[in-house]
């Protein structure tokens, strides 16, 4: 064998073993590219959304007190938009005042944004929650504008931390969640909260309770008579 045959096998020998760490080193950057980022525990909790949170249940706290005391909140007198919207049918949900329903919603929020510290399920649950707070906020605003033909300063107020705090998690949104679809979730979730309203407008028409659906006009009309005579009942028991 010849020297020159002897140096080419030599410098083949040399580049395979180099060729060959090149494409190792390729597919792994390849590897790393298509592999998801970890997602780290916060170290922190979710400052934004634990504040707006926080400011729905000062608020909500306060209307859900003043109906268990039987007062009227600030600026909400007797016959005006606010009483006439507390007073419906649409003030209380299973047997309990709105705002206190608003409170628990808030409450929820809060502790998911404070305390879970895991990206994904603290995205997730935040989501589902204030997605379900603006439909129901939305459902009765709708209701107090179309159906009482009264708008309460209060609810809006509410509605709008709601709606501030939905937006701020759909900000949120952490990159690398495995097997994540966006537009999956998003139909999936307002496919529930439709199901939700759905359930509660019926127990407002009275399907699930009669004694929450509309009022009779004739004992209504007859309750107001009464009410402007100063008729008082006498009656006893034999």
């Amino acid at each position: 064998m010849s020297k020159k045959t002897k140096k080419h096998k030599t410098s083949t020998e040399k580049a395979a073993p180099q060729h060959e760490a090149s494409i190792r080193e390729r597919s792994v950057k390849q590897e790393k590219k298509k592999r998801p980022p970890v997602l780290k525990k916060r170290t922190h909790p979710n400052w934004s959304v634990t504040a707006l949170a926080g400011v729905g249940m000062v608020l909500t706290l306060y209307l859900t007190l003043t109906v268990w005391l039987g007062e009227a909140p600030l600026y909400c007198a007797q016959g005006s938009a606010c009483d006439i919207v507390q007073q419906s049918r649409w003030g209380t949900f299973l047997g309990l005042p709105t705002a206190f329903w608003g409170f628990l919603t808030y409450t929820a929020l809060a502790f998911i944004g404070f305390k879970v510290r895991s990206p994904e399920q603290q995205w997730k649950s935040a989501w589902i929650v204030s997605l379900v707070g603006v439909g129901y906020s939305v459902y009765l605003t709708l209701v107090s504008h179309f159906v009482i033909d009264a708008l309460c300063p209060y609810c809006l107020a509410s509605l709008a931390i709601m709606m501030v705090t939905f937006g701020v998690i759909m900000t949120q949104r952490p990159e690398g969640m495995k097997d994540f679809k966006f537009k999956s979730w998003v139909t999936q979730t307002a496919v529930v909260t439709l199901i939700i309203i759905g359930g509660m407008h019926l127990h407002y028409s009275g399907v699930f309770h009669p004694a929450a659906g509309p009022e009779d006009p004739y004992l209504k009309g007859l309750a107001t008579h009464l009410a402007r005579e100063n008729a008082i009942f006498y009656g006893t028991l034999w």
